[in-house]
């Protein structure tokens, strides 16, 4: 009896595995196809009638359309991470791509935080996962989750859950769509993994052919492809059998893709129509591999258990310093690097016959950390939820057992400036129908309804102020719990100074430049100020003027007024504030200054635009204000204190009144900033000189011209006046006896 038991249960072992072995070989296949800087609007589905995207737009009938789909950054590599850790950027220190901070240099206000090029190793990515649960997985195509300074592949895909990499590297785009994918002027673009090609091939058709040998290699168990394309990322190099079909289409819609209708976006401008040939070739391309893929599934009866997920990595590249960028997103704002919609929200469409409702539209908002929980839940696999801590399953909207997800908010935050972002670091939350976006040089928040206000024309902070409050709190405290780097001031920031990747070169200035200090701009009939004092008297008190354009123009009557009495010396314009705490120890020399008279203010409160025209590059409509009133009180509180170790007497002078129309700053915006200084001046018990008080009495026939903040000689002999008085008053010893 013994014996019959023991061979019974030996019989039954196999038996006892097979249901194991039948749930496992059940499993759905997953294929994750991800564009490449593919547009929100750049799909048939999506609204584009010059693109032409059929096999697609098929797919989003045959499933669900998610059409407030967002990526967690509005660049690719924190994106592809986001998307394999289920976590936010900014939770893993990878916000920008390649390890790269991104510009920087003394043209920009803030520095940038420092951020890794690849997911942190202790991460266990969704390939790895799925890896575990029994799946065969591979990717192909692009990766870019390795830095750029790495010079191992320990980040390749290989160590990170994936049984197969083709394609895969730290390279960001292709040297070439064209075999051998390589160009010489850039070895770190050399697409690997394809050297059995042969001249003429195309790489969106190539990376397709291996996609299709992978699945057909692996019918019958379950497998994850994680296909991830190059296109349509520059270099914009289409197909040139399918160029001229778009050629004649353009001009059949009586489109000129030379002449691109472009409008300004910050100092960016923002391509308005969707014309370029070769990148609607581009499209096309990557819409015959989708269709590729869908039909091997049909023809190996892999249809009905196989997942199919296309997205994109963020927005179109669809603004830059000229007008020619590859696409347009409208009727989205902005585009790839700006958090405004066009940089964040994209395409997501999601099949799975049987599971998934044909033709579903969802307009729940959703982002990219949600796609780890998603597959793993439609997998049949246990969550991580300590995991993917920053993403929910979607699998109830696909099914239609909720119409809405269980969270506040979801999240963006790009600390980084971006050659084709002139917003420059920011961040943005959006809850329900609302979305708010803070710029962190100025610190200006904006507040939008997407429901009625898909393209972000009507700022909506003033007019809800405690929906404002409210989100902007939420933001913030966002950031402390995920631990969001941010940028700090620049210390070598200089107005003027280029924007380009930390290069000096500064732009050109309209104008004979400040002697002394050739950042800013001096007005031509300031310049008589410039000239230094040299009847300087031993013995006499020193008195140091230090001052925007305003004191210069009253200087040279300033020293007349106290001539024999103090010697008055003024050095180059000071700028602003930031520029202040660079050189003051320059303007304050080794002197033994006995009064000083100082001011910031005008400089701080102007809005500039390299690019403009206008004096001093001033232009309030385009520009982006130079130090913001929250930064100028902590920039003038560390300036007073370096000011009172040199044990002068000091004077401070408000700032002169800003009139109607001028180009760069805003009526009471002066007020504002005085108010900020007076504080501070009371605080440290420093006397007062009230220019603007004295400027807002003047007559228009004392200044320039219309809207100029800056006055004839007239005007500057009664500013002269009150600051010899005040010089007189509190600075100046009872007597004028030399010293001793």
């Amino acid at each position: 009896m013994k014996h019959i038991l023991i061979l019974t249960a030996l019989l039954l072992l196999p038996l006892a595995a097979l249901p194991a072995a039948e749930s496992k070989s059940a499993r759905p296949n997953i294929i994750l196809i991800l564009a490449d800087d593919l547009g929100w609007a750049d799909l048939g589905v999506t609204g584009s009638t010059f693109y032409e995207t059929p096999r697609i737009d098929a797919l989003a009938k045959q499933g669900a359309l998610f059409r407030s789909a967002y990526t967690a950054s509005p660049v690719c590599s924190p994106t592809r991470g986001s998307i394999l850790t289920g976590k936010y950027p900014s939770r893993i220190t990878l916000t920008n791509h390649s390890g790269s901070p991104g510009s920087k240099g003394p043209g920009y206000k803030l520095s940038p935080p420092q951020t890794v090029g690849n997911m942190p190793v202790d991460d266990v990515t969704l390939a790895e996962v799925l890896h575990e649960g029994g799946y065969t997985t591979a990717h192909i195509g692009k990766w870019h989750l390795a830095s750029h300074s790495d010079t191992e592949r320990r980040t390749y895909p290989e160590d990170n859950g994936f049984d197969l990499n083709i394609a895969g590297s730290k390279a960001g785009q292709p040297g070439t769509y064209y075999f051998p994918y390589k160009d010489k002027s850039l070895p770190g673009n050399d697409v690997q993994g394809l050297e059995d090609g042969k001249a003429g091939d195309y790489l969106t058709d190539a990376i397709t052919d291996k996609a299709v040998a992978f699945i057909e290699q692996n019918v019958g168990k379950p497998f994850f492809l994680n296909f991830w394309h190059f296109a349509p990322h520059t270099p914009i190099q289409a197909r040139q059998d399918k160029v001229e079909k778009y050629r004649k289409k353009a001009t059949a819609l009586g489109l000129n893709p030379t002449n691109n209708a472009a409008k300004p976006e910050h100092q960016s401008l923002s391509r308005e129509q969707q014309d370029n040939p070769n990148y609607a070739a581009m499209v096309e391309s990557l819409d015959e591999s989708v269709g590729r893929i869908l039909d091997t599934l049909k023809r190996l009866n892999l249809e009905q258990n196989t997942i199919v997920i296309f997205f994109s990595d963020n927005g179109g590249l669809s603004t830059g310093p000229g007008p020619n960028a590859p696409t347009s997103v409208r009727p989205l704002r902005g585009g790839k690097g700006w958090v405004y919609e066009g940089g964040i929200r994209v395409p997501l469409i999601i099949r799975y016959p049987g599971r998934v409702k044909d033709g579903r539209t969802v307009e729940v908002p959703v982002i990219s950390t949600d796609l780890y929980p998603t597959l793993l839940d439609l997998a049949g696999l246990p969550l991580r939820p300590q995991q993917h801590v920053d993403g929910v399953s979607l699998k109830p909207l696909l099914t239609g057992e909720k119409e809405a997800l269980d969270r506040e908010a979801i999240f963006f935050h790009y600390p980084h400036y971006h050659s084709i972002n002139s917003m420059g670091p920011s961040g943005a939350v959006r809850a329900g129908d609302y979305k708010l976006v803070e710029t962190f040089e100025t610190g200006k928040i904006e507040l939008y309804n997407l429901r009625e206000d898909i393209g972000e024309t009507k700022d909506l902070s003033a007019a809800i102020p405690k929906l404002t409050a409210k989100l902007t709190g939420l933001l913030h405290d966002w950031r402390r719990s995920s631990g969001a780097a941010m940028p700090t001031t620049n210390p070598d920031y200089r107005v003027g100074a280029e924007k380009q990747s930390g290069k000096e070169s500064r732009v050109k200035k309209v104008v004979a430049p400040d002697i002394d200090n050739p950042d800013f701009y001096t007005p031509p009939q300031d310049l008589e100020g410039l000239k230094k004092n040299t009847a300087l008297k031993p013995g006499l008190p020193n008195v140091l003027i230090i001052g925007d354009s305003i004191s210069i123009g009253y200087t040279p009557e300033l020293i007349r007024l106290l001539k024999d009495v103090a010697n008055v010396q003024r050095p180059g314009n000071t700028g602003d504030t930031a520029a202040g705490l660079q050189g003051l120890s320059r303007w304050l020399d080794k002197t033994k200054w006995d009064v000083i008279h100082f001011n910031w203010g005008l400089h701080d409160l102007c809005y500039r635009h390299p690019d403009s025209k206008v004096q001093g590059h001033r232009d309030k409509v385009n520009g982006t204000q130079a130090v913001p009133l929250a930064q100028y009180e902590k920039n003038l509180e560390a300036l007073v204190q370096q000011l009172e170790t040199t044990g002068a007497k000091l004077i401070w002078a408000s700032t002169t009144v800003v009139p109607e129309g001028e180009a760069g700053r805003f009526v009471g915006d002066d007020v504002k900033y005085n108010e900020a200084a007076r504080r501070i001046m009371e605080k440290h018990g420093i006397p007062i000189d009230d220019l603007h008080a004295l400027s807002v009495s003047f007559d228009s026939k004392f200044s320039v011209a219309k809207g100029d903040v800056h006055y004839k000689k007239e005007g500057y002999a009664m500013l002269a006046e009150q600051v010899a008085a005040s010089i007189r008053k509190h600075g100046l010893p009872t007597t004028t006896e030399s010293k001793k």
